[in-house]
């Protein structure tokens, strides 16, 4: 790889921070002692100095295609080496001056390389895709809730009633608590304090709908005896209030013996 060295050397000086600096003890090719130089890690370039203050590298080193691993010599203490996998490349050795600072370089060299770079992007792509999907799973669950009807309770057992005049009628879902006759229930009628009777409740069909049941027709009205109340064409029966008393008595006596009949 041709590189240039003022561009090279300008990046190496420049004010652009960089990733990593400090003092390492580096083995030379040619003479195998070591020898201590300043370093500073930029991207994936490790620049190397003769002393902190100088103002150009002496060398740089690419960390692409490359590997590093600790050296096993005993008599190579916080050593470390970047090897390439190029046929004939150089390995280039290094130590530090102590354990952490040691696996403080090895780890920020480890990660310098383009390709570690992509396989980190590559994974934060795939949680971003992960974390992208549970949202939209989770925004696709809160519509599906929103537009879901609520669902009713059980409806109610009881039948829907409603009056006419002073009679009661109730649906033919009803159930127990009367008698039947001609599939008409009759209810035990309540009297009123001036003595007539609230009216009849049945079950079946009023105004002539559904399956046809009419209450049953009123009992024929007895002949006055003489303890009956007095007859409606007498002369004391001309007011209307004393002639609706006088027929709510009999048809209060009419309906108690129907009643005991039963």
């Amino acid at each position: 790889m041709k590189l240039n060295e003022k561009s090279v050397a300008y990046y190496a000086t420049c004010n652009s921070p960089p990733d990593k600096t400090g003092f390492l003890f580096k083995k030379g090719e040619r003479n195998t002692a070591y020898h201590r130089r300043w370093f500073i890690l930029k991207g994936n370039m490790l620049f190397y100095f003769e002393e902190r203050e100088s103002r150009e590298p002496i060398g740089v080193i690419v960390l692409e295609g490359c590997t590093v691993e600790l050296c096993e010599s005993e008599s190579e203490e916080f050593a470390f080496a970047v090897k390439f996998d190029c046929v004939k490349a150089r390995v280039y050795k290094m130590a530090a001056e102590s354990q952490p600072a040691m696996e403080s370089w090895v780890k920020a060299l480890s990660r310098a390389s383009f390709d570690y770079m992509r396989l980190v992007v590559k994974e934060l792509e795939r949680q971003l895709e992960e974390v992208q999907e549970e949202a939209r799973s989770s925004q696709a669950k809160n519509k599906l809730k929103k537009h879901q009807p609520q669902v009713q309770g059980a409806t109610s057992s009881h039948p829907t009633t409603f009056s006419l005049q002073n009679a009661e009628i109730t649906g033919p879902s009803q159930e127990g608590g009367s008698s039947r006759e001609n599939g008409v229930s009759w209810n035990k009628p309540t009297s009123l304090p001036n003595g007539v009777s609230e009216g009849c409740v049945w079950e079946g069909d009023c105004c002539g709908k559904g399956d046809g049941v009419k209450p049953p027709t009123v009992p024929p009205r007895r002949k006055p005896s003489g303890g009956s109340p007095e007859s409606p064409v007498s002369p004391g029966t001309g007011c209307f209030s004393k002639l609706h008393d006088w027929y709510g008595q009999e048809v209060a006596e009419l309906r108690t013996e129907w009643l005991q009949s039963q």
